[in-house]
């Protein structure tokens, strides 16, 4: 399941998200795969979970929520990647059930800088999703993918990544008649 989405929100939200990427508090230390040494490390910040206070973040979830991919989850971490040129993400998966990503900054094509996710491992079929602001890609947190880096200096590729878990299901034994 892949789905996507552009043009998500109304222009002066995008412009919010846009404008507050410049005050993200990036680490460099992140990696797809913490216990695997040949990942590559890049930049991350994290900007929501569970137990924080409601924020943008959490409010945004709220809008995406409504989407009819992720209506059964319940988001419970929002955390923003961060690459440059020469940091390229490698094949991971994600926790959780289902990821949310969102680009949220003005790109050109020609900065590079797309998601590939792995369609069909037996095949190693791949499908590319370019980096485009205001894009929402909704795929199962167990589909292989990674972020390629910008192909140009001086830029950030960020991407915003709301990871989910699916609700739990109502106990059936527990039903008041």
């Amino acid at each position: 399941m892949l789905v996507i989405k552009d043009d998500f929100f109304k222009a002066d939200v995008v412009n919010l998200i846009a404008k507050g990427t410049e005050a993200y508090q990036w680490c460099y230390h992140h990696k797809s795969d913490v216990n695997d040494p040949t990942h590559n490390k890049f930049f991350v910040s994290y900007l929501w979970n569970h137990s924080s206070e409601h924020n943008l973040f959490h409010m945004l979830w709220k809008l995406i929520q409504n989407e009819r991919s992720v209506q059964d989850c319940d988001c419970y971490r929002v955390i923003a990647n961060g690459q440059v040129k020469g940091q390229n993400g490698n094949w991971h998966t994600d926790h959780g059930d289902k990821t949310v990503l969102y680009y949220p900054t003005a790109w050109k094509p020609e900065w590079g800088g797309s998601t590939y996710f792995l369609i069909d491992e037996s095949e190693r079929k791949e499908m590319e999703v370019q980096y485009k602001q205001n894009r929402l890609v909704v795929f199962n947190s167990t589909t292989p993918h990674y972020g390629s880096c910008p192909t140009v200096d001086n830029i950030l590729r960020i991407s915003i990544a709301f990871n989910l878990r699916l609700k739990a299901a109502p106990d059936k034994n527990n039903v008041t008649k």
